[in-house]
């Protein structure tokens, strides 16, 4: 067999490796430069590459294997499915292999627009009081890695997103879940019905008795569940926040603790709100920093879209100042804009985002700052805060305007809030 891979990143690195050790032809497709230990790599490993861009030589395969990012409507893709080339992506890839290993775990599947993370993280801590699992995916360990580091576990949690769900050739989960459709990531998706049917394609290919797990409040989900197959079950929702641990007691939580229970529930065991005291909160989301001054500081980087951005500042009366910043993904803010006039003080805006925003923005009656960086935005947010307030960080856009990605962007809010701590702003 000959496989392309379409990218090198860390999934697809994983791959490589795996397929050198069977002995498989490869050919690596970039369109970025390739770094020197990578470059190093594939010419010590005599494998034949090509970097910033694609050719038609990545037709000349039988497999094409392609990285979450590239764009659906690539041109050598369409070209590749017209000449029956097989087109696969690491999750499907990499679950199908297992099962050539002789290791065949129940596979827990999670996509959502928001929450992903959390929820997985959930599943997993809870989990393990019972059996042994491992969290992969987008969180955790990448899913090809499994393959090449002989892990194993009764259950395989994994996290999934949309672009791998597109690219995905026939991933089987054993039960899949879909947390939320709220608008997203529109700047790859060309409208909301192929992001939606992205999302679904999490349970294509289950079968009766398979189950597929459901938030039976979304409207998005409700109207496509006629193409369900697999045994649907909703989440179970009957929780109130003074029930949560303490650490825990945030409004967009007690989805994931419902979606939490109803998949402890439906593998049949005990769900206990016990078992989540010792749950660890992930960093940078509505992770709190410092007090100063009487001044509350919260790190929601992770939140990237308008929606997770409004489940944010919902938490809070009306003594929030916000922090938005970074690339937005072309959203309607208008319901994000009629959240903060009840819940916001002030909105800084940082970066490229300003443009998406400031057209929703006008004759609002929203008090609304301009500043270069977030450091800026926090010391002009600091000086006009008062006793009791809140200044928190919650983008809604990407980080890539000027940083690597939302855990370096939530790292230096957290270093300018413990700065301005310390009297050295």
């Amino acid at each position: 067999m000959k496989y392309t891979l379409l990218g090198l990143g860390i999934s697809n690195k994983e791959i490589l490796k795996y397929l050198l050790k069977k002995g498989e032809s490869v050919f690596v497709s970039d369109q970025n430069r390739l770094n020197e230990n990578d470059r190093k790599f594939l010419i010590r490993n005599n494998v034949e590459f090509e970097e910033l861009g694609h050719t038609k030589k990545v037709l000349e395969s039988d497999v094409i294997l392609v990285s979450p990012g590239i764009h659906f409507d690539n041109p050598l893709i369409k070209e590749a499915r017209e000449e029956g080339i097989t087109i696969d992506t690491e999750i499907s890839f990499c679950t199908n292999e297992f099962k050539n290993l002789g290791w065949e775990p129940y596979i827990i599947a999670v996509t959502g627009s928001v929450g992903k993370s959390t929820t997985v993280s959930m599943i997993h801590h809870v989990l393990n009081k019972y059996s042994r699992s491992l969290l992969a995916g987008n969180i955790g360990i990448p899913v090809a890695k499994l393959l090449n580091d002989n892990l194993r576990a009764d259950y395989l949690i994994l996290e999934v997103s949309s672009f791998q769900l597109f690219w995905s050739r026939n991933f089987k989960p054993n039960l899949s879940m879909i947390l939320n459709i709220y608008p997203n990531h529109l700047n790859w998706h060309p409208n909301m019905e192929h992001y939606v049917n992205s999302k679904f394609k999490i349970a294509k290919f289950q079968e009766k008795d398979d189950i597929f797990i459901y938030n039976p409040d979304d409207p998005h989900i409700i109207k496509n569940l006629k193409h369900v197959k697999s045994k649907k079950v909703p989440f179970i929702k009957s929780l109130v926040l003074e029930e949560l641990p303490e650490h825990l007691r945030y409004k967009q939580t007690l989805e994931n603790v419902a979606a939490t229970r109803t998949v402890i529930e439906a593998l049949g065991y005990e769900f206990r709100l016990d078992y989540l005291r010792d749950f660890q909160k992930l960093p940078h989301r509505m992770e709190f920093v410092a007090e100063v001054n009487g001044i509350k500081f919260f790190n929601d980087s992770k939140a990237t879209n308008a929606i997770a951005v409004i489940k944010a500042v919902e938490n809070f009366d009306e003594n929030l100042h916000l922090i938005m910043a970074g690339i937005g993904k072309k959203e309607d803010y208008n319901e994000l804009v009629n959240v903060l006039k009840k819940h916001a003080k002030s909105l800084a805006i940082v970066g490229p985002i300003l443009d998406d925003l400031k057209p929703y923005l006008v004759n609002k009656n929203i008090k609304f700052f301009e500043f270069k960086s977030i450091s800026e935005a926090v010391e002009n947010l600091f000086s006009i805060a008062e006793k009791g307030d809140v200044i928190m960080l919650s983008p809604g856009g990407a980080s890539f305007d000027a940083y690597k990605n939302f855990e370096e962007r939530g790292e230096y809010f957290k270093q300018v809030v413990m700065q301005l701590k310390e009297g050295k702003s």
